[in-house]
């Protein structure tokens, strides 16, 4: 693989070790303020990926069991949908207890 002099961004590390990743990179990949980045060790180089759906990451990490974290949102997702819903049943009553007093 050749490297071109144009894919190549220094960047300088501060005493927290923070690194600004350069504004033409965060473009290109569209990482905003708050969004996850991957952080992978390979062959005496780190590599800096952005989020990729689990699946595509199974055998980065070999204790990842995929099923078991899929099964884990689905419960999460499930529980919100639930909550949701129950604020929703509020909200519609508190709107027809309202709608009773206007009367």
């Amino acid at each position: 693989m050749e490297i071109e002099t144009e894919d190549i961004e220094m960047a300088t590390m501060s005493t927290k070790g923070q690194v600004i990743i350069p504004a033409r990179l965060r473009k290109k990949y569209g990482l905003k303020k708050g969004r996850k980045i991957v952080f992978m060790e390979e062959r005496n180089c780190i590599k800096i990926l952005p989020p990729t759906d689990l699946r595509s990451l199974c055998g980065s990490w070999p204790d990842l069991d995929a099923d078991a974290l899929t099964k884990e949102i689905i419960e999460d997702r499930e529980r919100d949908a639930e909550i949701e819903r129950e604020r929703e049943g509020r909200i519609e009553k508190t709107v027809q207890e309202n709608l009773r007093k206007k009367r």
